[in-house]
């Protein structure tokens, strides 16, 4: 198997990529509005790598590839509109030496990785991912989409597991600047859309997460929105629909409650404006992905919460009342 030494594409703002012919499994697009979390790469950490912290999920670019374990690949980073993009070559053993990041493709129960170079994990955009190697969270990895040109296979990353996009740093030097008349135009054209906007929504959900959801589900963003706010205002859910191994938890001004998981079946939903089916999962969707993110950022989290969505669901609220909920502040036990 050899598809040559890698050489630098200089793709920047270009679309010459085109989509992998593989198997369903795989994502659809690589920046996507039909999305399935099930079907993106993950950038994992290099459990068996000792020249790589992290490790991208390679196992059906190496059934398209032809590749396996101990297969030789090379390393680089390239631009995908305006992105920083992973990019990798199939190469022999004699063309290593001639490599900059020459890896071998790793093989555990059946499942392909490919250490990453620490370099091109960490070096700022555009040389990089610009990602932090000490505080990468392996619980919450950054997911890629594959797609391919002549002998090269990009990996394009898209989001967070958490439902957080990926967005690069901007280049130097360009950071400050701004358009005075972008701008304006901009909130001109703001000032005339009477719709809801992520930032301006009235529910203890972040603008990022709101937007995944939008971009990954049917649910449109008003609907989405309205239902959203709706659940804040009511306050339905307190301390006495709690499950009982899981005490509410306050992240800032927002608390987390774990409810059981016919709770927004049973009560939520009969008392909101829309029988929406696709808009109320998309509700329900957002405020356990709101609860993931949450309690992902805590410095001293509570390991009993890693796992409750396979069993109940949650839902996020701005109200931190203890004469109505005994909540616990973030961290403790």
């Amino acid at each position: 198997m050899i598809f040559g030494a890698l050489s630098r594409l200089s793709l920047a703002g270009t679309r010459l990529f085109s989509r992998l012919d593989v198997p369903p499994f795989m994502s659809t697009r690589p920046t996507g509005t039909i999305l399935d979390d099930d079907r993106l790469l993950e950038l994992r950490r290099a459990e068996e790598s000792t020249d790589s912290t992290l490790a991208l999920e390679m196992t059906p670019v190496a059934e398209h590839m032809g590749a396996s374990s101990g297969d030789r690949i090379d390393w680089d980073v390239d631009e995908y509109e305006d992105e920083p993009m992973l990019v990798c070559t199939a190469i022999v053993d004699a063309q290593a030496d001639d490599a900059p990041y020459p890896r071998r493709l790793r093989d555990r129960d059946g499942d392909v990785s490919a250490p990453v170079p620490d370099p091109l994990v960490g070096a700022d955009p555009p040389e990089g991912l610009g990602l932090d190697l000490e505080s990468y969270d392996a619980d919450r990895p950054l997911l890629f989409d594959a797609i391919s040109i002549a002998e090269t296979i990009g990996f394009v990353p898209f989001r967070f597991d958490d439902g957080e996009p990926y967005r690069a740093e901007p280049l130097q030097g360009v950071a400050d600047e701004s358009d005075p008349v972008a701008e304006e135009t901009i909130a001109n054209e703001r000032d005339d859309d009477p719709s809801p906007r992520p930032e301006t929504v009235d529910a203890p959900i972040d603008a990022e997460v709101l937007e995944a959801v939008v971009d990954e589900t049917n649910a449109t963003f008003d609907a989405l929105s309205s239902v959203l706010e709706e659940l804040s205002r009511q306050r339905l859910v307190g301390e006495a629909d709690a499950v009982g191994e899981y005490p509410p938890v306050a992240v800032d001004d927002r608390g987390i409650c774990i409810v059981p998981d016919d709770e927004w079946a049973a009560r939520l939903e009969p008392q909101l404006s829309t029988d929406d089916a696709s808009v109320l999962e998309a509700a329900r969707l957002t405020h356990n992905r709101q609860a993931k993110r949450l309690l992902a950022a805590l410095e001293d989290p509570d390991t009993r919460y890693d796992e409750y969505d396979r069993t109940y669901d949650a839902i996020v609220t701005d109200e931190r009342e203890t004469a109505e909920w005994e909540v616990s502040e973030a961290g403790s036990t």
